[in-house]
């Protein structure tokens, strides 16, 4: 017992640079890095330092990259935190990427939180591929220009066809429903929905201005931050602070809103703002593209839209699932992002596909 106790003590002592090089990263949990999360130090002021320097820089990486988005864009973008672009893609475009989607059955990922799943197709090189139209719509400049923008970074994005299947289980409530905020600095999400998106399919809601940082808001994460790693919140404790509606009342900020959108829409958002799923009917599910950018939020570098950059980066994520799936199998589990057949995921899409199929093959032997 006085040996494993030496051995812990011996790790933390050889992790001390390591949590403290973490501070000019992204690095966001307080219950994994001791010197993030310490009472002390953020009583001292720690993590609001590092809010308002990711703040100043990011600041200063949208100036660079404004040429990127419209003035009319940018200014939704800053006011509300979202920018939202009805019409981004035709409706003929769409049908034909949705028979793409239903025609697919490569590699599809899968993560269930509370009662719903999310279910992703990463459009690296092999699934686009197999979706030669969907990996072109997705490649767009003008569509990489916005998110570049929006993710104050110009490499690109990390993108994926998504589905977000409400009710999937019986379970308790799904967390990324509670309003909260990714992480202590601007990052971009952005979904380009290939359904229309209803009240009923549970849309994306934001809390509209709060990701401007207001003094109101840095007395909150400030108070949030000086216990945040003993909070009885795992969500909070690792750095994607929940708020409820005393919160968010507390912060002058008003009520969440539900982003309905036809087929079609694109919606840009800061997720540093307070954003979640919206309630859904059960069974109910969405289709869509969808972005994310997650830099380092010190680097004032906006980076370069580099290929072979992605593509590394899609490797990486594929070694880190297959060493997960590897550890899921030794414990006889599954890993939180695990493999699962196409047909649950493009399914009811493939349908829509074969059928349309037949209905022309018929037509055509006539």
């Amino acid at each position: 017992m006085g040996h494993k106790h030496q051995m812990k003590k011996l790790k933390h002592i050889y992790m001390w640079p390591v949590w403290i090089f973490a501070l000019g990263t992204q690095a966001k949990s307080f219950k994994a890095n001791p010197v993030i999360g310490s009472a002390f130090l953020n009583r001292m002021g720690l993590h609001v330092v590092r809010v308002l320097l990711a703040q100043l820089v990011a600041r200063f990486r949208w100036a660079l990259l404004a040429p990127l988005m419209p003035k009319n864009l940018r200014r939704d973008f800053h006011r509300n935190g979202f920018v939202v672009v009805e019409n981004f893609l035709d409706g003929a475009t769409i049908k034909k990427v949705r028979n793409e989607i239903g025609a697919y059955g490569g590699e599809v990922r899968q993560m269930t939180q509370g009662d719903t799943a999310t279910q992703r197709i990463l459009l690296d090189r092999a699934a686009s591929s197999g979706l030669p139209l969907t990996a072109q719509v997705a490649t767009g400049m003008r569509l990489r220009r916005y998110l570049a923008y929006g993710g104050a970074k110009f490499s690109h994005s990390i993108m994926y066809i998504q589905r977000i299947h409400n009710g999937f289980r019986s379970s308790h409530s799904d967390p990324q429903k509670t309003m909260h905020s990714d992480t202590f600095h601007p990052t971009m999400k952005a979904w380009l929905f290939l359904e229309d998106v209803t009240p009923e399919k549970g849309p994306f809601t934001y809390v509209p201005g709060s990701a401007r940082l207001s003094w109101k808001r840095v007395k909150w994460e400030y108070r949030r931050s000086v216990g945040a790693a003993q909070m009885d919140d795992k969500y909070s404790e690792k750095g994607s602070l929940r708020a409820t509606a005393d919160d968010l009342a507390q912060m002058g900020l008003p009520t969440p809103q539900g982003i309905t959108a036809k087929a079609g829409t694109l919606v840009i958002a800061n997720t540093n703002g307070f954003h979640g799923r919206g309630q859904a009917a059960e069974d109910a599910s969405r289709l869509e593209i969808w972005a994310y950018s997650r830099h380092n939020p010190f680097s004032p570098w906006p980076g370069l839209p580099l290929d072979f950059v992605l593509r590394i980066k899609h490797q990486l994520m594929h070694w880190n699932w297959r060493r997960l799936d590897k550890r899921a199998k030794i414990r006889n589990s599954k890993a939180s992002w695990h493999l699962i057949n196409a047909d649950e995921m493009v399914g009811s899409y493939r349908q829509a596909h074969v059928g349309k199929r037949n209905d022309t093959d018929k037509k055509a032997s006539r």
